[in-house]
């Protein structure tokens, strides 16, 4: 028995995408895991960094550096210690149907739940062993969907760092093994490999492109975009059967894609362009601790070193300068560096901004362990004054914070409470222009990582969507407003949904300071919040939804909003990661049902947009549009393209007059039948934050593949 663990993902936008290829934060080096789950914030081996030294520098126990199971051991709390197996579960369901079956049902209160793929087993695990015994008796003589279903202790996963290194050591003493190696191995392989630069071996982790030509990377990401969207028409039109006639079409059209794919936009800068890098602090290969930098690989890989970001060529110089003078000062401070593996230690994360005007905000995060609030004050006061006229005053930053992060205490206290940007120096903000317009930026706003391609990204959603002085704009997850104020002047009104209240802030502040007046922002949870933007948009003729999610995708609630919102005719859906969010593409095209309502969107247009260089991530934006009935019924005519395939080898030539001479108004639109044969089953996905994700289709009309 075998469980996989994850790292929770705390970052949003496009860019925390962006900080899982570039280093701002954990590289997943391993294949994507097919598993979802829900947790709270506890001691689990995947999300700690290895350290053969503890909080206080002491040397660690043979025990905790060579067993797996050490981090179950400590005081701290983890629900792997109270895990089970529920097995013969039925071949189809959700994890929210899983999750309410547990707490409606059987009244369970489970703390994670972890399913897999095709599979009719999953492992709960809970808070005591109270609650692990109840469950236990209560699942055993439970049937759900006529599956009788079975539960049983488990043991917790292991630690994947111990296991990793327990297994290199296995592999030294038998050589033969590394000629069975997988790929992913290799590249981990290669990060191993002394004879290599360690800067190379960075840039192969944060960037791994970077050896490439600049049209060499290009020519992969768009070969991979292609690929993605030939994916999804398979599942549309598997998962779809409404749409799967014109998917068929599509296909035809546009080798096999489920809409057609204009050429790839690139990036205006290819080199020192990201805006914002969180940084992490650790030990170096070399054995330097309190290393500024980022990470060589995931923990869960059995990677927990960090490099300097001196030669990654996506860093600007002002960034790496920064950083530098940052990585001194910890240094000479004789607080320790947090350790993810026993969350002791103090100095966590730097994270960097820049703007093109030349400002540069930093915030230090910084661990509270064993820290009095005098401790901290007197590191507030220290810091600031190493900037401000100390040996790093040259290098002042415009705005210079410091936030600190609470340790858990155990299981009455299981979260980590992040405290506020506290500012120690400059200003509160920075500022950045875009596309002629100034934009404020606090902390914790989310701004594209590259902002002159932010533009190109920018002024293709308006060319493309269609907008004109009549258009009203639904901006759902504007955060600072960017996408929706630089639309505003070409539109009669736009509409902003935000749930951070900071955010919101900004995007008002941006608004007035830009003399914008025909812009609404509305803060709170899109699903929560969009009846109140029909209001303002009742009676509007053409409305667009532009979505710009964070790299998960969006909440299924706000989907079924969205397909409930019976003005918003077209939709415009901006995707760092589009594999990640392929469940929303298929929930937008899904036949309507009581649980889904409103009429579906069908796939018409889609065009990538490199905004992240010498990396294999790219925006992919899609336009969707309604699956209105009268599309349904051109559909279902005799078309063109049918009838010429069926009668071309008998056709005279004035049959073939008579095709040509076919009326424009009966489309070019697929005819054959669905057959029950055809049609996939659709598997529903009720969870909240991730589940089984539903395979689906998605459809285009031929008005949008001309477009």
């Amino acid at each position: 028995m075998e469980t996989e663990a994850t790292v929770p993902v705390t970052k949003s936008g496009s860019e925390e995408a962006v900080s899982m290829e570039t280093g701002s934060g954990d590289v997943d080096l391993s294949a994507p895991s097919n598993t979802k789950d829900v947790e709270d914030d506890e001691t689990k081996p995947s999300d700690s960094t290895h350290d053969e030294r503890d909080g206080d520098g002491d040397r660690k126990t043979v025990d905790e550096v060579n067993d797996p199971y050490s981090y179950t051991k400590r005081d701290e709390f983890t629900s792997e210690i109270y895990k089970i197996e529920v097995s013969n579960l039925p071949k189809h369901y959700g994890h929210g149907q899983l999750k309410k079956m547990f707490a409606n049902q059987l009244k369970l209160k489970p703390n994670k739940i972890k399913i897999f793929n095709r599979a009719t087993h999953c492992f709960v695990t809970f808070r005591c062993e109270e609650d692990r015994e109840t469950a236990i008796q209560a699942i055993n003589s439970h049937t759900w969907k006529k599956c009788q279903l079975k539960a049983k202790k488990a043991n917790p996963s292991e630690d994947p760092l111990i296991k990793r290194t327990q297994k290199r050591r296995a592999e030294s003493e038998d050589s033969e093994n590394r000629n069975k190696m997988s790929k992913r191995e290799e590249e981990e392989s290669m990060l191993l490999d002394d004879t290599i630069p360690i800067h190379e071996r960075l840039n192969h982790v944060v960037t791994p492109l970077w050896q490439q030509s600049y049209s060499e990377q290009l020519k992969i990401k768009e070969d991979d975009m292609r690929e993605f969207l030939c994916h999804l028409a398979k599942r549309l039109e598997k998962q779809c059967p409404n749409i799967a006639v014109h998917i068929r079409t599509q296909k035809r059209l546009h080798k096999q894609q489920c809409c057609n794919m204009e050429d790839i936009k690139s990036s205006p800068v290819i080199d020192n362009y990201r805006n914002k890098s969180e940084f992490s602090i650790g030990v170096s290969p070399d054995g330097q601790e309190k290393t500024i930098g980022f990470k060589m690989g995931r923990y869960k890989g059995g990677f927990d070193t960090v490099v300097e970001p001196s030669q990654c060529k996506h860093i600007p110089e002002s960034m790496k300068t920064v950083v530098k003078a940052i990585q001194t000062y910890v240094q000479n401070s004789d607080k320790p560096a947090y350790s993810n593996h026993n969350h002791q230690g103090c100095w966590r994360q730097v994270t960097m901004r820049t703007s093109q005007n030349g400002d540069v905000m930093v915030v230090v995060l910084l661990n509270m362990h064993n820290l009095t609030k005098e401790d901290v004050d007197k590191e507030k006061e220290s810091l600031r004054a190493y900037f401000e006229d100390g040996p790093a005053s040259e290098h002042k930053p415009s705005s210079l914070f410091l936030q600190t992060l609470k340790e858990r205490l155990g299981v009455k206290s299981v979260h980590n409470i992040d405290g506020p940007c506290e500012l120690l120096l400059g200003d509160p903000v920075i500022h950045e222009d875009l596309l002629g317009m100034k934009f404020r930026i606090s902390p914790d706003a989310f701004f594209q990582v590259n902002t002159k391609a932010a533009e190109v990204l920018y002024s293709t959603i308006r060319d493309w969507s269609g907008v004109s002085e009549n258009t009203t704009v639904l901006d759902i997850c504007c955060g600072t407003g960017t996408i929706g104020l630089t639309l505003a002047k070409n539109v009669k009104k736009v509409i902003g949904i935000e749930m951070s209240e900071q955010a919101i802030e900004d995007a008002k502040y941006n608004a007035k300071q830009n003399g914008i007046d025909n812009i609404k922002f509305l803060c709170g949870k899109a699903e929560d919040v969009l009846h109140k933007a029909i209001h303002n948009i009742y009676g509007c003729s053409d409305v667009v939804g532009i979505l710009d999610p964070p790299r998960a995708g969006l909440h299924p609630r706000v989907i079924r909003a969205i397909r409930g919102c019976p003005f918003v005719n077209r939709l415009v859906y901006v995707s760092c990661s589009p594999r990640s969010a392929e469940g929303n593409f298929i929930d937008l095209c899904r036949p309507t049902s009581k649980r889904m309502k409103g009429e579906p969107f069908r796939p018409t247009n889609a065009i990538p947009v490199d905004l992240f260089p010498h990396t294999k991530l790219c925006e992919l934006i899609i336009m969707f549009e309604r699956d209105t009935p009268q599309r349904q019924r051109r559909d279902s005519s005799p078309t063109l393209e049918t009838f010429t395939a069926t009668s071309q080898s008998e056709a005279t030539p004035s049959q073939s007059d008579a095709v040509t001479n076919i009326p424009a108004e009966c489309g070019t639109t697929q005819t054959s039948p669905v057959t029950a044969g055809e049609e996939g089953q659709t598997v529903e996905n009720t969870d909240g934050g991730g589940g089984i994700t539903p395979t689906t289709t998605s459809t285009s009309t031929e008005e949008g593949t001309n477009s």
